[in-house]
């Protein structure tokens, strides 16, 4: 019988040279992919995070000069023939002063009192020049620290009420109010009878705030427009001028990222309820505003007339895209899509960031409450 034996090779198991090659191309190509992904994503990333931080910038910049025109001429506008003869405390509750074309901010200014009572002028029983008290009809509505106006055309003085001292004559109900002048002003003196005092309340709450957009690079100044240049970073600053315009504090940034402000009045040129958008210029040019009279008469520019105001602002993302993502042209303070009262022209270095413009109008409430 014969048998058969098995050659005994044994097969060989394992992996090439080809194939390693082969896998390690394989990988390096999902790494591009998945590197490519990532790219395109963390881009969108950053364009959707800098167009949001924009759009928050606008909107929290709105919602700080809102604020503060929302309070325009309160203390103010109940006393506006009182104060309409005091450079400092002119009843002006918005000045807006333009930036001289439509790609330059204009700068706004707020004035406003913080008292707690109604500003009603407060009639004088005596004073002299360079005493430090003022003796008047009664105390209500005066507190230590509040910011005080005498008023006696044409002459005003700014004085703060000294902590703890106001005495009141139980005999006749007059009050004593020590107070010291703020640097800067003339303590006149006033008489008996004629001149009054006027409350304008607490420091903190009271205010002349001034907004503008200025450069935040290492040149100070305004926000510039070049044509064909980019735009330098600036930003929105706010500085309260009261009670001592010598000592107040440097303009305090709200937001980065700010392009331009432009700001309208809202007119009521015939005294009869119905409003129009004016541009801060001819009649209305902020050179002319303060020497206007209070009284509103139909036809002829007064203070009485400013009854709200509109304000644009335009923000810009901080990512520079590698394409023109902007249009040419932005339309601001518009009344329809096509009719505005500015259009900013954006440069091509300009149009590689995203810009948001946000717009509102404000009622000057304090103004319509005291329209008398």
């Amino acid at each position: 019988m014969s048998r058969y034996r098995s050659s005994g090779v044994r097969a060989e198991r394992g992996v090439g040279l080809m194939e390693v090659m082969i896998s390690i191309v394989i990988g390096m190509l999902l790494v591009l992919v998945i590197y490519q992904v990532y790219e395109i994503s963390e881009g969108q990333k950053r364009t959707i995070t800098s167009g949001s931080d924009a759009l928050q910038n606008a909107s929290y910049g709105l919602y700080a000069m809102g604020r503060d025109l929302s309070m325009a001429g309160n203390g103010i506008a109940s006393t506006a023939t009182t104060l309409n003869d005091c450079p400092d405390l002119k009843p002006i509750p918005v000045l807006i002063e333009s930036g001289g074309g439509p790609n330059l901010p204009d700068k706004i200014t707020v004035l406003y009192g913080g008292s707690s009572s109604l500003s009603t002028a407060v009639p004088f029983r005596s004073n002299a020049a360079g005493t430090q008290a003022y003796t008047v009809t009664g105390p209500v509505g005066f507190s230590a620290g509040d910011v005080i106006v005498a008023v006696q055309r044409p002459n005003c003085t700014i004085s703060t009420i000294n902590p703890g001292v106001i005495a009141v004559d139980p005999a006749t109900g007059f009050s004593t109010i020590s107070r010291t002048v703020v640097p800067g002003q003339v303590d006149n003196s006033y008489t008996s009878g004629v001149a009054v005092l006027v409350n304008l309340g607490q420091p903190a709450s009271m205010g002349r705030i001034v907004y503008t957009v200025e450069r935040t690079d290492s040149t100070p100044g305004a926000c510039p427009y070049v044509a064909g240049a980019e735009r330098p970073q600036c930003a929105l600053r706010s500085q309260n001028l009261l009670p001592d315009p010598a000592a107040a504090a440097s303009p305090a940034p709200i937001i980065n990222d700010v392009v331009n402000l432009k700001a309208q009045y809202g007119i009521d040129a015939n005294c009869n309820g119905v409003l129009s958008w004016q541009d801060p210029t001819g009649a209305w040019a902020s050179n002319l505003v303060p020497a206007m009279d209070v009284a509103c008469v139909p036809g002829t520019p007064g203070l009485r007339q400013i009854q709200a105001v509109r304000i644009a602002i335009v923000t810009r993302s901080a990512q520079y895209e590698k394409e023109s993502v902007s249009p040419a042209t932005l339309g601001l303070l518009c009344d329809t899509p096509t009719t505005c009262a500015a259009t900013m022209a954006l440069s091509d270095p300009d149009r590689h960031y995203r810009y948001k413009v946000l717009e509102t109008a404000v009622p000057l409430r304090n103004a319509l409450w005291n329209t008398q």
